[in-house]
């Protein structure tokens, strides 16, 4: 009987990702575009650099993750300075928060009722959703950094962790070059993976509560208010490594980055199973 009921949302659980994974295959060129631009981009700064003789570094694996990833560095008012929200990592968001934020709610008008009854549990339907978003989160990355490290070995790029302590001084700050490896896996994948999925899951459960064209308008809204200002909670800061405390120090520190993310996590699960168990689906 158990072994029956896993089976049923194991099917679920594929079902979701097929038809919310596999078939938005496109959705993926967002991430595979963000990535082969801006390491082309890097790579012509970096050999104009050299060209010059102003470096004499051919770059890391981990230089061009943290260029693609940068974000923009704290903006601070001035009447002298105009604001110029980062494109290519504002499109990148954007993209994931499209590609999560219709899936679930079209899927509960369309089959709710009938997968309720054959499920016997609306709380593994709700589960399945939340288990399908955190797949495509995690999808989304491995593009991006798959592409990044793709295009790093094609620059004959060195593929070590460790960025290089010139290029983040004259490219960053004097304090950039003090990263090592698992500074710059913390702050360039997996902490913005972290903040996206929690992101996702309230953006999933916010799509039933109000409509996923409001709750997408408010992620879209949230990422710009973001990258205008440096606070903790405007999530958006954790998804820039420039933004963060070991480089500004204006920035936000990436434990309360990971404690924001978790309440967020605890709170699309707990409210989406009191939320379903409560919905008429007659």
């Amino acid at each position: 009987m158990r072994c029956g009921k896993k089976m049923k949302t194991l099917r679920l659980l594929w079902r979701d990702v097929r038809q919310g994974i596999v078939t938005k295959w496109y959705i993926f060129l967002i991430p595979a575009l963000f990535s082969f631009v801006q390491t082309r981009e890097f790579h012509a700064y970096l050999g104009k650099l050299v060209s010059q003789n102003v470096l004499y570094a051919q770059g890391t694996f981990a230089d061009y993750l943290a260029y693609v990833m940068k974000g923009m560095a704290v903006f601070c008012f001035s009447p002298n300075d105009s604001f110029e929200i980062p494109i290519y990592w504002l499109a990148f968001y954007i993209g994931l928060a499209y590609m999560t934020a219709y899936y679930a709610y079209d899927d509960f008008l369309m089959n709710g009722r009938n997968m309720f009854i054959a499920l016997r549990s609306r709380g593994k339907w709700w589960m399945s959703k939340l288990i399908y978003c955190c797949i495509a989160v995690i999808f989304y990355y491995a593009v991006c950094v798959g592409v990044i490290a793709v295009m790093a070995v094609y620059y004959n790029a060195d593929m070590g962790w460790n960025v290089s302590a010139s290029v983040m001084t004259y490219m960053y700050s004097s304090s950039a070059f003090s990263l090592d490896g698992k500074d710059v896996l913390l702050l360039t994948i997996i902490l913005p993976m972290v903040i996206t999925l929690a992101v996702s899951e309230v953006q999933m459960l916010l799509g039933f509560i109000l409509t996923p064209v409001i709750s997408f308008a408010c992620v879209c809204a949230m990422y710009v208010f973001s990258a205008y200002y440096t606070v903790w909670y405007l999530v958006g800061n954790y998804t820039m490594w420039l933004r963060s405390a070991y480089i500004a120090d204006e920035g936000v520190y990436p434990l309360s980055g990971f404690v924001f993310a978790a309440g967020m996590l605890a709170v699309a699960c707990a409210c989406g199973f009191m939320y379903f168990q409560n919905k008429d689906v007659v």
